[in-house]
């Protein structure tokens, strides 16, 4: 189905908080949802990433480089880019599966990144455009990102009304 991509980046995000990841990472998710979609990219990575069960996160750092010993995608991605923000120059992720995540999020902060297996290498570019208008989100991601989001919702209950949740006689001030 066509969509926004400001519709992308606010699912993902409210995907993100309904399984219980921090702001700052669900806004970056967010972004490189936005990126991914607007390059035609799968977002296949961002769900897999949110279904990714909870790990302990273990980074060694060195002087120019990280390794990612465990960790769950959502979490580790945004560490490894902002690693590279402070002069990592060199990445080894402990999972394969996790690099096209961790790509993207470097790409859409401008580096150009350079993949091999699971070592991640990077140089400066100019930030590349995202293209603009609809793009298409196929129903099964949407469904999944949907039902994560729905995580964030207030259930309907007469207790909630009361205390003037919803639409009704309460918005009529």
């Amino acid at each position: 189905m066509m969509r926004a991509l400001n519709e992308v980046g606010a699912i993902v995000q409210k995907a993100a908080l309904g399984v219980g990841l921090p702001v700052g990472q669900a806004e970056d998710l967010a972004r490189t949802a936005v990126y991914m979609a607007g390059n035609h990219l799968p977002l296949s990575p961002v769900v897999e990433a949110l279904t990714e069960p909870d790990a302990p996160i273990d980074i060694a750092w060195g002087a120019d480089k990280l390794v990612v010993k465990t960790g769950n995608a959502a979490m580790t991605a945004p560490i490894v880019k902002d690693g590279f923000g402070t002069g990592v120059v060199k990445a080894r992720l402990a999972h394969v599966e996790h690099a096209p995540l961790v790509i993207a999020m470097l790409a859409e902060a401008g580096l150009e990144v350079s993949a091999d297996g699971p070592k991640i290498a990077f140089r400066r570019c100019q930030k590349p455009d995202v293209i603009v208008g609809p793009v298409d989100v196929p129903d099964t991601i949407w469904h999944a990102l949907s039902h994560m989001a729905a995580k964030t919702y207030v259930p309907e209950s007469e207790a909630s009304r009361a205390g003037g949740a919803g639409a009704g006689l309460t918005d009529n001030d």
